[in-house]
């Protein structure tokens, strides 16, 4: 095989893998959304509509100032959700509660 051909291969491997980076950084935000909304469904309490907890979150995230503000926001939510078996409807409020400026969350 050329050097030529060589530098083709090549190329073209850095061209595919620059757009599956690229892609799966356009896409992580939404699927770490979905995930904590599937989790969230699954462990809140059984009398809790799923619809409910998902409005609540979107308003949360609607909340937060920009976007890097909200992936913060749901990596806490998922990381806190990852301890836990079972949410209580007060921990279910406390996660889901928008936050005040200079107050620092319970979590």
């Amino acid at each position: 095989m050329t050097i030529q051909k060589r530098a083709v291969v090549i190329a073209a491997f850095a061209i595919l893998a620059l757009i599956i980076y690229g892609a799966a950084r356009y896409y992580s935000p939404k699927l770490v959304l979905h995930i904590v909304e599937q989790s969230l469904a699954q462990k809140a309490p059984p009398e809790t509509d799923t619809i409910f907890v998902q409005e609540r979150l979107h308003a949360l995230l609607s909340a937060t100032p920009d976007q890097n503000a909200q992936m913060e926001k749901l990596l806490q939510i998922s990381a806190y959700l990852e301890k836990v078996q079972r949410l209580t409807p007060q921990e279910l409020d406390e996660l889901l509660a928008a936050e005040k400026p200079g107050v620092s969350p319970v979590l």
